[in-house]
């Protein structure tokens, strides 16, 4: 239940809900003013100067790795990837959050650590799909990182999840896992809520920071001017990312 609310939450509040609610009030009312509040916020949202810059102001800054530097796992959490069907034969479909597994491959490659642990089911709240973790694994070994290198995690829904169930799977495979080191490799403006989140549930974590938004076509004057949707989906990710941040805060997960 929880899980279904957070997401209708959510829904009521995304920029685009907004303004058409506002344009919806002004045809059952003809109040002029809800017209121009919606206009206003489109501008204001579809802006990729402004929007770029609060989530610059909003994402956890990369780090750079010292080669000697070494991890015992490194973890990444789900939201990039689904899967689908054409003609029965399964189709994995990634997100442009992707960046994130692509990171943990090209980290384990250079040796920062001898693990990855992938955690995510199936993040829907209608159908029956394969595990996000499962699809991810095996894309993973495709791009030849060994089979027996990937744990996955494949019941967790959301971030707190994320965490606390590979917490309890780790617990299963060694007491100690605690004590060991973990690079927590997820979008810039999703770290601060995971990284809170696997904090929470006593792991030592590194943040590595991945898929940044706020740097894309940044400083032209295309960027500036000229609105698109570029920056309603940077509002969308900020607000998303700030309601997570109050309900977690509210039961007690970060």
């Amino acid at each position: 239940m929880f899980y279904f609310l957070s997401k209708v939450l959510y829904g009521m509040v995304a920029p685009v809900s907004i303004i058409i609610l506002l344009l919806l009030i002004y045809l059952l009312t003809r109040i002029k003013v809800y017209v121009y509040w919606a206009f206003g916020l489109l501008l204001f949202f579809t802006n990729p100067f402004i929007a770029q810059t609060v989530m610059g102001w909003y994402e956890v800054e990369p780090i750079v790795l010292e080669k000697t530097d070494r991890f015992d796992a490194i973890l990444v959490p789900s939201g990039f990837a689904a899967s689908y069907k054409i003609d029965e034969q399964l189709r994995v479909n990634f997100s442009d959050g992707n960046d994130r597994m692509l990171q943990a491959i090209d980290l384990y490659k250079r040796g920062f650590a001898k693990r990855i642990i992938y955690t995510g089911g199936s993040d829907t709240i209608f159908g029956d799909y394969e595990p996000e973790s499962k699809l991810g694994k095996e894309f993973m070994v495709k791009c030849g990182i060994p089979d027996s290198a990937i744990w996955i995690e494949t019941k967790s829904m959301n971030t707190y999840q994320n965490a606390a169930f590979t917490a309890k799977m780790l617990t299963m495979k060694n007491t100690a896992w605690q004590q060991k080191r973990y690079l927590l490799v997820t979008s810039a403006f999703h770290m601060y809520r995971a990284r809170k989140c696997f904090q929470k549930q006593g792991f030592e974590v590194t943040a590595y920071s991945s898929d940044l938004r706020s740097i894309r076509a940044k400083d032209t004057i295309l960027n500036t001017l000229i609105p698109n949707y570029g920056g309603l989906q940077i509002w969308t990710y900020l607000l998303k990312e700030w309601i997570g941040l109050l309900v977690y805060a509210m039961k007690g997960y970060i």
